[in-house]
């Protein structure tokens, strides 16, 4: 019943986001559907303003530069291009610019070598003669410093473009593994520590990955909207946060769906820690309506690390887990290979 609902509010969320998406004539690219359901989803009131101010057939690049500006990371994954292409033109600029500076010092070897050839064959020489080869030589060795210096500056302006290009890299990829709305890590975020539990040189025993979803968030999304949910939802994180210890992993991952990789946990500890996470949710949130106060449920499935030979198998074994738990409210957790355990 609950799965229903959620994908009822799902369709009913996707449906809102198509249909104002055609209104305005937008390309159907995969970023303008974030664009467009963090605006109308997400907890972003000033993307909103934006988005719905927009008018009918906006440009892409309009589309683009408002991506951007709000960091969603589909819109940030096309900075590195950008960066990329100024690094080849900065790498063109270096080989140009020594290029000229090798000729200049050419160019100074052959007069050194021309005046003092001619000071040597000319014995007859006087002091003048003597002074126009030398103002000869260092007219030519200034203008082999003028484009060593040229060269230095450019050098040092590169390298600083350079930092300064991976130090935007590094914000884009972090913006890309954040959840905007708690500033978790994201889905991208979870798939990565994942892939190091499986890594070469990792050791993913007693590990355990728990996925957990707050199941009253579709009736709360129909009853008061989505801000009220918003604010569920960054309320829990907050505790979640608070509940995980140093060595411990925690992502939003969905809506109302959180992730959390437990490093030293084996089948004895997936009931304490799932009754754990349940209390810190029961003891600290409540929500306040308007008929009263009402708790905030959580249903919890795990899978271990000794029991799944990839990431994928690893998350599709919780995932399943979480699925019977769902279909069961009165679990406390359901673990993947049994050790359910059921509220009294």
């Amino acid at each position: 019943m609950a799965a229903e609902a959620s994908r009822t509010v799902q369709d009913r969320s996707l449906q809102a986001v198509v249909q104002l998406m055609a209104k305005l004539d937008v390309s159907g690219l995969p970023r303008n559907y974030e664009l467009f359901h963090e605006a109308l989803l997400g907890g972003d009131p000033a993307l909103s303003r934006e988005v719905l101010a927009l008018t009918a057939g906006p440009s892409q690049t309009v589309l683009d530069e408002m991506g951007l500006r709000h960091q969603l990371p589909a819109f940030v994954a096309l900075m590195p291009v950008r960066g990329r292409d100024q690094e080849i033109k900065l790498l063109l600029e270096l080989r140009d610019k020594m290029a000229s500076g090798v000729a200049q010092k050419k160019g100074f070897s052959r007069v050194l070598e021309t005046v003092a050839r001619s000071l040597r064959q000319d014995s007859t020489a006087g002091p003048e003669d003597i002074l126009a080869e030398i103002e000869y030589l260092s007219v030519s060795l200034s203008d082999a410093v003028v484009a060593e210096t040229e060269l230095e500056a450019i050098l040092r302006s590169g390298a600083d473009r350079l930092v300064k290009a991976e130090r935007e890299a590094s914000v884009a990829r972090s913006v890309t593994l954040r959840d905007r709305l708690t500033s978790l890590p994201n889905h991208a975020a979870l798939a990565e520590r994942l892939e190091a539990l499986y890594g070469v040189d990792a050791d993913s025993r007693d590990t355990a990955l728990f996925m957990v979803t707050i199941t009253d968030l579709p009736h709360f999304a129909r009853t008061y909207g989505d801000p009220a949910v918003n604010r569920i939802v960054k309320k829990a994180a907050s505790i979640f946060r608070k509940a995980i210890k140093k060595n411990d992993f925690l992502a939003r991952i969905g809506k109302g769906d959180f992730a959390f990789v437990f490093r030293d946990v084996g089948r004895d500890s997936v009931q304490p820690i799932a009754e754990r996470l349940i209390a810190s949710i029961t003891d600290n949130l409540v929500f306040a309506a308007s008929d009263g106060t009402s708790g905030i449920g959580l249903s919890v499935g795990a899978a271990l690390t000794a029991d799944a030979f990839s990431p994928q198998e690893l998350r599709l074994q919780a995932g399943t887990a979480l699925e019977t738990a769902k279909a069961n409210p009165r679990l406390i957790v359901a673990v993947h290979g049994g050790g359910q355990k059921r509220t009294s």
